[in-house]
């Protein structure tokens, strides 16, 4: 089975998602203008032209600041998996939380499982 390769839309889009899951756990690792010009990319959805207009700088610095920070979160991620573990984390989260949910229907104890279902929140929100 033959895959279509990705459209540049679409490869920028994937770009986003990446860069958005790098900054949930390694956004300690960026300086305030690295941050700055990165949520702007990526939650804003501005062009580096813009934002570089915006900061009053070249549309190549604020390339060479987006490649850098990537690279150093890229780096730390290859070294310490804690997006991967993050992302594996959430998952056994929203597994286990199905299975409540499955042994709320089955059970007559439901107070004790709505605790537990209220506990499985917090630690997502928390994650």
């Amino acid at each position: 089975m033959e895959q279509n390769p990705l459209t540049a839309k679409e490869k920028k889009k994937l770009k986003k998602i990446r860069i958005k899951e790098l900054m949930t756990v390694y956004r300690g690792l960026l300086t305030d203008k690295e941050d700055k010009i990165l949520s702007l990319f990526v939650e804003e959805g501005m062009t580096g032209a813009r934002i570089a207009r915006m900061q009053n700088v070249s549309r190549q610095a604020i390339h060479d600041h987006m490649r850098r920070a990537l690279s150093r979160m890229e780096n730390c991620e290859k070294r310490m998996h804690m997006l991967e573990n993050h992302k594996k984390t959430l998952t056994y989260i929203d597994k286990l939380q199905r299975s409540l949910e499955r042994m709320a229907k089955k059970t007559s104890d439901e107070e004790e499982i709505k605790k537990a279902l209220e506990l499985v929140e917090k630690i997502k929100k928390n994650v």
